[in-house]
């Protein structure tokens, strides 16, 4: 009988998905704005606890902690929470749920409650963890090799994008004094992204695992143990730049107008570097291309940290967002491309982004909890930095040697 009803669940999807996957407008519309959502509430967020909430560094790095934990716990049991959620609902109405609840929620963090606050932050955390992992089946069922990597190319440019101009944001609405309505802005955001969710089928396109596997040669797994050990160590060095950048800038005694500006910088080259490899061929199935990046990273946060003017800072934040980005590029592709475009391959993708977001804090709650400075706390990153970096070339080095670049597609 579970045999049965299974059979029919599965000829149910198929029927109520589309024969072609998602289009890139609706998809990338809806990513575009969601993203934008996301970066308002995690630029806004500790903002609000501090200047609303009287929230100490303490406390915002707990914050932040608890949020990076859930987040990784939520992600990486997307896949069992969807197929629990799917005997009630297709894909596309858990997503109209959470895009709801995540619209309806923002406006509460204005509500004077610190408990509140609280719930809010952590609830919309959970159901962004889940959101993008859906996201991400429906971006990559259907679709593989070159148009697989090509799609998620647009899909790469159209959230960073999005975050970007999130971050920019934030300079002008602390000054205006607007920055504590930034979260209730997601209710409109939302809003507006249910109207790109309205053309998603019910359920993602049938993926053909035969085909998959045609493009997947047997390298991509050792390339996929690398990309996920360097992809939660980027997501390490972004969340300790927050705390690490006012402290530089201060040193280098930066005229205020030129901070945000330079601040900026890795979040352009890590556009670059998504448009780039969107555009070309040459980096995937080759271990280089990923020690080169993890290379940048390491090199760039460390440039960056011992900068001694505002242009070598700027040479390593380049370096740094450029290293990020073909990180990224590289673990969501090998992933949803070994793991079959399916939900968990999603969930595990973003439970790294957790994983680097929550580590962050911890070595922040560690360095003030022993009374240290910020160079104990950049110590402590390094370090994570150095032992990540050695896992990931020897797991790329495996990698090489079972290499077929050369007719990888």
């Amino acid at each position: 009988m579970a045999s049965r009803r299974h059979d029919l669940q599965r000829e149910m999807q198929h029927v109520s998905s589309s024969d072609s996957p998602v289009r890139a407008i609706p998809i990338g519309g809806l990513t575009f704005l969601a993203s934008l959502g996301t970066g308002v509430l995690w630029n806004a967020l500790y903002f609000i606890a501090e200047s609303e909430y009287g929230f100490s560094e303490q406390q915002s790095m707990l914050l932040a902690f608890l949020n990076g934990i859930l987040y990784t716990v939520v992600a990486v049991n997307a896949g069992r929470t969807v197929r629990f959620l799917e005997r009630r609902m297709p894909p596309r109405s858990a997503l109209r749920v959470i895009l709801l609840v995540q619209a309806l929620l923002a406006p509460l963090v204005h509500v004077p409650s610190e408990a509140l606050l609280w719930v809010t932050a952590i609830t919309m955390t959970a159901f962004g963890a889940l959101q993008w992992p859906i996201v991400q089946h429906y971006l990559a069922s259907g679709r593989h090799g070159t148009e697989m990597r090509s799609a998620i190319g647009w899909w790469n440019a159209s959230w960073m994008a999005a975050t970007a101009i999130g971050l920019a944001a934030a300079g002008p609405l602390a000054q205006a004094g607007l920055m504590k309505w930034a979260i209730p802005s997601l209710l409109p955001i939302n809003l507006l992204a249910l109207v790109f969710l309205a053309k998603f089928p019910a359920h993602p396109t049938k993926h053909d695992h035969e085909e998959g596997a045609r493009h997947v040669p047997s390298s991509y797994r050792a390339l996929l143990g690398a990309a996920r050990v360097l992809h939660p160590m980027g997501y390490l060095v972004i969340g300790a730049l927050s705390p690490i950048l006012p402290y530089l800038f201060n040193n280098l005694a930066t005229a205020p107008a030129m901070q945000a500006p330079i601040g900026s910088t890795w979040h352009l080259a890590r556009l670059a570097a998504v448009l780039v490899l969107w555009k070309t061929a040459f980096w995937h199935g080759r271990a280089a291309s990923l020690v080169t990046a993890g290379l940048l990273l390491s090199l760039g946060f460390a440039t960056a940290i011992a900068a001694p003017n505002e242009w070598v800072l700027i040479i390593g934040l380049t370096a740094l967002g450029l290293g990020q980005g073909a990180i990224y590029y590289s673990a969501i592709y090998y992933g949803l491309a070994v793991g079959k475009a399916e939900i968990d391959a999603g969930g595990v993708h973003e439970a790294l982004v957790g994983a680097g977001y929550f580590v962050g804090p911890l070595l922040g709650l560690l360095t003030l909890g022993v009374g240290a400075g910020p160079s104990v706390f950049i110590g402590l990153v390094l370090g994570v930095l150095a032992v990540g970096f050695v896992v990931a070339v020897v797991r790329a080095g495996r990698a090489s040697s079972q290499s077929t670049a050369s007719g990888s597609t």
